[in-house]
């Protein structure tokens, strides 16, 4: 058995026997891990504000067995905030999904923690968080090497300027010749405030990133794009934003912060 201290936020939480959890927090230093916190849902466990989804906390492990579990520790931040409207905390929830799809097979990057760090202190302060959310998912696959081109025709490499097609087939724009055009394959039509965005995202540092203005086109144009790229990337149909058009079609115990 051996001690491990480590900085971490709780990306998920779940019931697990009778009084535990099972968490998986992204760590700075060993990436995404699970760990059980035993006893956690009792009202006076020392673990209980450790276990609460997206904490921020200092973190004493024990390793045993190949398994982790969480000791002690000491709550940094708590983010209450964001439960307290359905949009933040279904935005955060969202890309927290994301964060540990990509992350869950990936080398421990602190730039992963990092990034996370960045998107949900500014998930919790933004009012329009769900852009955010979605933004946060681009820069992440960039992050691991699935950037899109945005800069030149996927085929003839010619620089693009202007609004442009993105071929989902090329993974980047497409200009207007046609030998292009004709092997674009799936497409959307990106306008140029879209493409300034999507550029920014892309090449901001991280405490820049969310520093933009945009249009309510813009929000539209590039949302349809994020939604069918990360669909596209991750080969997986996300569905908790459908939670925001559709409330009473989902199931919303995955949102719950605390213990029964």
């Amino acid at each position: 058995m051996s001690k491990i201290s480590d900085k971490g936020f709780v990306m998920a939480s779940f019931p697990y026997r009778d009084r535990d959890r099972m968490l998986h927090i992204l760590t700075r230093d060993h990436g995404l891990i699970s760990a059980g916190a035993r006893g956690a849902c009792s009202v006076k466990s020392k673990l209980r504000p450790l276990s609460n989804l997206f904490s921020l906390c200092n973190y004493e492990f024990f390793y045993h067995k190949e398994r982790f579990y969480v000791d002690d520790g000491e709550v940094i931040e708590a983010f209450l905030g964001i439960s307290e409207s359905i949009e933040h905390l279904t935005a955060a929830s969202f890309a927290s999904e994301v964060f540990r799809d990509l992350t869950r097979n990936s080398p421990p990057d602190q730039k992963y923690f990092d990034l996370w760090a960045y998107t949900l202190y500014e998930i919790s302060q933004s009012e329009r968080p769900v852009l955010l959310s979605r933004l946060s998912t681009l820069r992440l696959l960039a992050e691991a090497g699935y950037a899109p081109q945005l800069e030149r025709c996927g085929s003839c490499q010619r620089p693009i300027s202007s609004d442009a097609t993105f071929s989902f087939q090329t993974s980047g724009l497409v200009c207007g010749s046609r030998a292009c055009e004709s092997a674009s394959g799936d497409s959307i039509r990106l306008s140029e405030g879209t493409l300034a965005l999507l550029r920014h995202v892309l090449t901001a540092p991280f405490n820049r990133l969310y520093r933009f203005t945009v249009t309510a086109d813009v929000e539209k144009n590039a949302s349809q794009f994020l939604d069918l790229y990360l669909c596209e990337k991750m080969e997986k149909d996300y569905k908790m934003l459908d939670l925001l058009e559709h409330p009473f079609d989902m199931d919303l115990s995955g949102l719950k912060r605390n213990c029964d």
